[in-house]
């Protein structure tokens, strides 16, 4: 079995405290999380977290979206921790004219006993324009078409799941046998629908023994969604 989360931290970078890394910590080790999938990681954060996560067998993977230090305070990964053995890993850059914010996409390699070798996509997309997120999704389309490996794809998409454009990708997915995990009730905390924008798309191979939106944690503008899968037999 196998035990994912995807969370948009928030980048709270000029009020952050050491607490915020501490809770992350705790969630991570309550629920026994083998892959957790941050967006919003600020380097704040992330030293902290690295420092705990040394101790405790896991180990961080993604870049930042820009390369220059100055940026510090609004630079952020889409991180994968993870404690299972890596064999790949590697940040993509997203196209995002004419948006001001760059995006990008961190994807690691796994090698598990019972599972298998699977691919993990980690995301956060555009929230200003549609046509922008679009683009973004044909990337990571193409991304996933020339994996041959079973896919895990999560992320903050800015995209509720009734939407034109998350049909679309949906459909475009099933035809690679990949399914978006469905779930009650909204991720965004402050939005006025119970919809979600943070999603996990999983490949048929997977069977989803749980599946919830956690809303205990107050660190966060989102709530972290989590999973537990097994291989589905044959």
């Amino acid at each position: 079995m196998l035990t994912i989360s995807t969370f948009n931290i928030k980048n709270d970078s000029s009020t952050y405290r050491r607490e915020k890394a501490e809770r992350i910590i705790e969630y991570l080790e309550d629920n026994q999380i083998d892959i957790l999938n941050l967006q919003e990681l600020f380097p704040k954060c992330e030293r902290d977290l690295r420092k705990e996560l040394q101790k405790r067998n896991y180990k961080i993977y993604g870049k930042y979206r820009y390369y220059f230090p100055w940026f510090s305070s609004i630079n952020e990964s889409n991180a994968i921790i993870t404690n299972q053995p890596v064999i790949f890993h590697k940040t993509y850059y997203l196209p995002s004219f004419p948006s001001f914010t760059k995006r990008v996409a961190t994807k690691v390699v796994i090698q598990n006993e019972k599972i298998g070798t699977i691919s993990i996509i980690n995301t956060h997309l555009d929230y200003q324009y549609d046509y922008v997120k679009k683009k973004q999704l044909k990337y990571l389309q193409k991304l996933i078409e020339k994996d041959k490996n079973p896919i895990l794809l999560t992320g903050d998409f800015n995209l509720k799941n009734n939407k034109e454009l998350f049909f679309w990708f949906e459909n475009v997915l099933q035809e690679k046998g990949i399914f978006p995990i469905k779930t009650k009730g909204k991720t965004l905390k402050q939005s006025r629908y119970h919809r979600a924008i943070d999603h996990i798309f999983i490949s048929q191979d997977f069977e989803i023994l749980k599946a919830e939106i956690i809303k205990t944690l107050s660190i966060s503008d989102h709530y972290p969604i989590l999973v537990k899968l097994i291989k589905r037999s044959d």
